[in-house]
């Protein structure tokens, strides 16, 4: 019984008469269930060429053995549910979903399934897999063993994988399927390792084949100069869209590293709302406090009572990040207090909030450099700053997360856990 497709492929047909009529090249799966299963082999002889069905033929280890005259078998027409393995998977990309990175399949793993049908259990992208097909896999094994250093085996599970198509079949070019749905569950930081190592072209289709958030999310996850190259590629709709579920001094990093042009053309494709946010920001530079703040931050009259401010946030429902505290403020938006929502959840309802909030705020003006920005959130324990102009007016606040992505590179950011907001 064969164990690889590279078992199959080039293996020779004979008819019942036991004449040999061709030879296999390639093989197609059908995926109908978990696990794709033959369904047919596309076999070359002197006579004829094309695809046959796998019920006619009986496959053994010397070959393929057919059932009927190779000139009787009904031809088979592969549909849009056969997967092609020497043309579309063998010497291919994979992404690996379990270990979150792309490699190359070097053999497919087969075995017997229901009714001895071979069904494609994995994909094997080891260097045994190359030696194999090079009929060096026992000289070259046996000499690693004796150096101590034994090759190591890489089969992929095909429940881990998502696999690449040719765009056409003449063509070299390379895409993956859509829809991603395995890739469509990872986290987006997981997402991002994936697509970082793909070409351009192909991370703009992973990116088009997520929905709106879950693309965001990706983008946000990314190197900037990366994620710019991906926006460069993108329609200019789906790219808009991404740019507005993002944080806003996520999305002003991404255009403030897209050609002129393109982030004109993007912004004018933008709500008005999310894009006045995203240029205002792009107003300050890249080393000032103001180009590290974001505008979403939770601001609130300083008349309000606490019971009226709980009831406020409610009507808000504004996100995780940017709810570390609440600022208060005064009738001409001059940041005059702040408040933890620890301490804004237990204190009495009736109370003014002026009563409880706290009056020597720290804060960061839009000019100063990051350093110092850096330095107040890590001196008084801050989760986040409010960032001010020359009127105390209040434009912005700077997230602990937003100093991390400044300060720690971004395979290790990807990997620390995020923050909660029960701090004070």
């Amino acid at each position: 019984m064969i164990k690889y497709l590279t078992d199959l492929l080039g293996k020779p047909v004979f008819d019942p008469d036991g004449s040999r009529v061709a030879r296999v090249l390639d093989a197609a799966a059908q995926r109908t269930g978990r696990l794709p299963t033959l369904s047919a082999l596309f076999v070359k002889g002197r006579h004829r060429e094309g695809w046959i069905p796998i019920e006619s033929a009986e496959i053994g280890l010397d070959g393929v053995r057919l059932r009927a005259p190779l000139n009787q078998i009904a031809p088979y027409e592969p549909g849009p549910k056969d997967l092609r393995l020497q043309r579309d998977i063998l010497d291919k990309q994979i992404v690996d979903v379990h270990d979150y990175r792309v490699v190359r399949v070097n053999d497919v793993r087969l075995a017997a399934g229901a009714g001895d049908r071979y069904c494609v259990v994995g994909v094997d992208a080891s260097l045994r897999a190359v030696l194999r097909r090079a009929g060096l896999s026992g000289p070259v094994e046996a000499l690693a063993r004796k150096l101590g250093r034994p090759l190591q085996s890489n089969l992929i599970s095909w429940d881990d994988v998502e696999t690449y198509e040719p765009a056409s079949a003449g063509g070299g070019r390379i895409r993956l399927k859509v829809p991603h749905e395995k890739i469509a569950r990872l986290h987006p930081a997981d997402i991002a390792d994936i697509v970082e190592q793909l070409s351009p072209q192909q991370r703009a289709e992973v990116l088009n084949a997520l929905d709106v958030e879950k693309a965001a999310d990706t983008i946000e996850e990314m190197e900037d100069e990366e994620a710019a190259a991906v926006m460069e590629t993108l329609e200019q709709e789906k790219a808009a869209d991404i740019l507005e579920e993002m944080d806003p001094d996520e999305a002003a990093d991404v255009l403030g590293d897209l050609s002129d042009e393109r982030s004109e053309e993007l912004l004018e494709h933008m709500q008005p709302e999310e894009a006045a946010d995203v240029k205002e920001l792009l107003a300050y530079g890249e080393e000032t406090a103001g180009g590290l703040m974001t505008t979403e931050f939770i601001a609130i009259p300083e008349k309000l009572s606490v019971g009226e401010t709980i009831q406020r946030l409610r009507e808000l429902s504004p996100r995780a990040e940017t709810i570390y505290y609440i600022y208060v403020v005064d009738e001409d938006d001059r940041l005059v207090g702040v408040i933890s929502l620890r301490d804004l959840i237990v204190s009495d309802p009736n109370t003014p909030i002026s009563e409880v909030m706290v009056r020597n705020v720290f804060c960061a003006r839009t000019s100063d450099p990051p350093d110092e920005v850096a330095q107040l959130i890590s001196r008084y324990n801050l989760l986040a700053l409010p960032v001010v102009d020359e009127d105390h007016v209040l434009q912005g606040i700077i997230t602990v997360d937003d100093m991390i992505e400044r300060l720690v590179p971004p395979e290790r950011r990807r990997r620390l856990p995020q923050l909660t907001v029960d701090s004070e």
